[in-house]
């Protein structure tokens, strides 16, 4: 009699959970972000060595820079020229903004001085520009 009722509990648990299995939906995991969340690792990692980022401030700070990539490749798909340019200001302005709840005052002044460089909008070729774009 109690083989016969482990037998049954054993069974009636391997079904739940066969059926668990079956009907489980996986969601996006970190690893399904590829390249989006690589740079943001690599972007943060450069900004921590100058800004000295708190173990609190570091995944918020990586999750607004991915959160902005991911806005910018967006923006670079859809738009061109002038109109790219400008929604691309407005992003990066956004994201500023959005650091200043993040950070510090003295690490928010340290980081608009270092953006430009670690996250210019578009690098120009100076040779490419011609003599009359730049009157």
């Amino acid at each position: 009699m109690k083989t016969s009722s482990i037998l049954k509990i054993l069974l009636t648990f391997v079904i739940v959970l066969n059926c668990s299995f079956s009907y489980a939906q996986f969601p996006k995991t970190e690893s399904d972000r590829g390249p989006i969340n690589y740079q943001a690792d690599q972007l943060t990692e450069q900004y921590n060595k100058q800004l000295a980022l708190t173990s609190i401030q570091i995944p918020l700070f990586k999750e607004v820079v991915e959160k902005y990539i991911k806005l910018a490749n967006e923006t670079k798909d859809r738009l061109d020229g002038v109109a790219e340019l400008d929604a691309l200001v407005e992003l990066q302005a956004r994201e500023t903004l959005q650091m200043n709840d993040i950070l510090t005052q003295p690490q928010y002044r340290l980081y608009k001085k270092l953006k430009a460089d670690f996250q210019p909008l578009k690098v120009i070729d100076p040779k490419s520009v011609k003599e009359e774009d730049k009157n």
